[in-house]
């Protein structure tokens, strides 16, 4: 019986210390991913995007990547995002991200941006692709380090394929 009762006072006493920090680094991460496009009315894709931007622990990180179709003035543009502003915005959540650009193509292109030029997009999670309100996001092919920390909730472009997902607080 002291076995049967040192054994379960061991295990308890390791849930303890291991089980708030699980939750901890669980819930330490706040985010937005998504993907899809914005395609103009005749089906053509205006833009594609995809995104995974994330705060925690070790600060804000992850990747962006814009890619602007013809006949607009093309664009391929891959960020390295260091800022993410996620924030409740009924009936869903929102948030912005931001960062260099890593690589662009063409080089040289019409919007004037090279690699080290700060690019800011906007996002909104109304929840899942089939749900009444659609998922917005919006780019800016202009942006100043960590101006993405600045913005609150605001309305995108309505997303015409893909989805956008927040866990926020």
């Amino acid at each position: 019986m002291k076995r049967l009762l040192a054994s379960l006072a061991l295990v308890a006493a390791l849930a303890l210390i291991v089980l708030p920090s699980a939750a901890a680094a669980e819930g330490a991460d706040i985010y937005g991913v998504g993907g899809g496009s914005i395609n103009f009315t005749n089906g053509g894709k205006a833009f594609k995007f995809s995104f995974s931007a994330h705060t925690g622990p070790q600060g804000d990180f992850g990747s962006y990547r814009l890619t602007i179709e013809p006949p607009f003035a093309p664009l391929d543009a891959h960020v390295d995002v260091d800022c993410v502003n996620v924030f409740p915005n009924p009936p869903g959540a929102g948030g912005y991200l931001g960062g260099p650009i890593t690589k662009v193509t063409p080089h040289p292109n019409f919007f004037g941006l090279q690699p080290g030029d700060q690019l800011l997009a906007g996002f909104n999670d109304f929840g899942n692709p089939s749900d009444p309100i659609r998922d917005e996001f919006a780019p800016s092919v202009t942006g100043f380090p960590q101006q993405c920390k600045l913005l609150g909730p605001s309305g995108q472009i309505p997303i015409s394929q893909g989805n956008i997902v927040i866990k926020s607080l």
